[in-house]
């Protein structure tokens, strides 16, 4: 059975965030944004990334996962997160009578969380201490403020204020809303948060249902483990802290299942990625030298460096110290079919990693500095697939078209959706009519029974088209600004408007023009 959209897919809407003026969208396994030079979808892809970060955490090249971070820091691999650290204001001042302490108790210590059915665990919760949650997510400012922190530490800048769309009032604002199945059966419930930063003081907003269901994940989807006896046994002022940290462990824990899919972990891939992959030795060293110089020169401050930046950085150099896994499949047919050759890490002996790619039948490698662009376009690709990425989890590429010849960018997007299928989320900006053209071939292909796909290019990937979403960035004058609308796919045309054609016509036009042109004269100047 299909799921509905409506239920299956967080509403996210945005307003008054950099050249965007207004983006209503929501985030399928596959998420395109499209449109011209400067409109936003890398501001809205890096939102996106940074609101991930925030509520669906980081995942470590180990292989483990840490996050959330609602409550303004990354945990530090206390599973509790919020412990020793000075709790947030909200939980600081939350008053819990000691009758409310046992009742939490008791519950985390009861049978039901021995079955391990979150059916049964979310519909006992104790109405005492459901109240009590709600009140707390209702009431947050750190929340808010975090979202804040993040998405200018993602963007590399001071203050949110610079993200605010020129020429607005206030600030930005963000709407996630979704449905879930309301409390014992009574049908759907809507979550809604709205989140303003760019202003003074960010803000955090939401509306609960009074009988929403109140699940709760810990890392990886695994249920959170029980804690009862610890609050039973403690006394005083422990007592009352323990009991403060588990409810602001189980708002961490609802509020990510309520905005889902951002409670997933996301990787970023910039549009620099070449760049950076045959410069990181330069960029790291570098950023080690001048961080040594700001000791000795406070008044000198080190650049800002964006975090998706520094994310992808990171990720590069913790390849060299610890490679966790070898997936094949993907990132194998990206090799065999687009590179015609492998891409390997090797570390040095203090564990920094270089990066090689050896083509088919030869016996050594080269350096990947020394390749064609379109293979140093994919390596990092190839090497997230293989060692970062995992089923569930989410890959944000920006301009997966460049330096991809068409027949490269089609196939790019026959992998990109085999990923897809594969359980991977893909969200990609582009502006390549080749990558539409293709993915609009792969839904229509899903009509056909595969026993009819048998000869057709790309017969493998199709994608339903309830899974795509493909949304054009149009700029307008009034409001000054973008405006984000899906472009939906057209059976009957047998592609997506995303006003490509209008590009191809005016070209074809001025080619008649010309041609008229040299016509005339020729007419009445002659040959010569």
């Amino acid at each position: 059975m299909t799921v509905p959209l409506e239920l299956n897919n967080l509403k996210l809407s945005v307003t008054n965030f950099g050249p965007v003026a207004r983006a209503d969208i929501d985030l399928r396994p596959m998420t395109v944004f499209v449109g011209p030079s400067n409109t936003g979808k890398s501001y809205l892809a890096i939102l996106i990334y940074a609101l991930h970060r925030v509520f669906g955490g980081v995942s470590t090249l180990g292989g483990g996962r840490y996050g959330g971070n609602l409550w303004g820091g990354m945990y530090d691999g206390n599973l509790w997160g919020l412990a020793h650290r000075p709790l947030p204001d909200e939980l600081e001042e939350l008053d819990m009578p000691d009758e409310t302490i046992d009742e939490l108790g008791r519950w985390f210590n009861s049978e039901v969380w021995a079955t391990r059915d979150m059916e049964k665990i979310s519909q006992s919760v104790p109405s005492s201490i459901a109240s009590l949650l709600l009140n707390l997510v209702k009431s947050s400012d750190t929340i808010g403020e975090t979202v804040s922190e993040e998405i200018t530490r993602c963007f590399g800048i001071e203050s949110a204020r610079k993200l605010v769309r020129s020429g607005s009032r206030g600030g930005i604002n963000i709407v996630a809303r979704r449905h879930l199945p309301g409390q014992n059966g009574r049908g759907d419930a809507a979550y809604e948060y709205t989140m303003t930063f760019g202003v003074p003081n960010p803000r955090f907003r939401s509306s609960i249902p009074a009988d929403a269901r109140l699940s709760f994940f810990s890392m990886d989807d695994e249920l959170m483990p029980p804690r009862g006896r610890p609050i039973l046994e403690a006394t005083g002022a422990k007592r009352l802290r323990d009991a403060r940290e588990t409810m602001g462990h189980l708002v961490d824990r609802f509020v990510p299942h309520t905005v889902h899919p951002l409670d997933r972990v996301a990787h970023y891939l910039p549009a620099d990625r070449t760049g950076v992959m045959h410069a990181h030795r330069v960029i790291v060293s570098t950023l080690i030298r001048q961080a040594a110089r700001a000791g000795l020169h406070p008044e000198s401050p080190l650049p800002d460096l964006p975090g998706v930046l520094a994310d992808f950085l990171e990720v590069l150099v913790g390849l060299g110290g610890y490679v966790y896994r070898e997936e094949e499949e993907l990132a194998g047919r990206i090799e065999t079919d687009m590179l015609g050759g492998a891409i390997s890490v090797e570390s040095s002996l203090t564990g920094y990693p270089g990066f090689f790619y050896r083509p088919a039948g030869w016996k050594d490698n080269l350096p990947l500095v020394n390749t064609s662009s379109m293979v140093s376009e994919l390596a990092p690709v190839v090497l997230y697939l293989r060692h970062v990425v995992r089923p569930g989890e989410v890959l944000i590429i920006e301009e997966p078209e460049s330096h991809l010849h068409p027949a490269m960018q089609v196939e790019f997007v026959r992998q990109l959706a085999a990923a897809v299928r594969a359980g991977v989320r893909i969200i990609i900006t582009t502006h390549s009519e080749w990558v539409l053209d293709e993915l609009a071939n792969l839904m229509h292909l899903s009509e056909l029974p595969e026993t009819r796909r048998e000869g057709i290019g790309g017969a493998d990937f199709a994608l339903d088209p309830s899974n795509v979403g493909i949304w054009l960035f149009e700029p307008k004058q009034r409001p000054k600004g973008s405006v984000v609308k899906e472009v939906p796919f057209d059976e009957e045309f047998g592609g997506i408007d995303s006003g490509f054609d209008e590009v191809a016509i005016n070209t074809h036009n001025d080619f008649a023009a010309i041609s008229n042109r040299i016509s005339e004269d020729k007419a009445e100047y002659g040959s010569g």
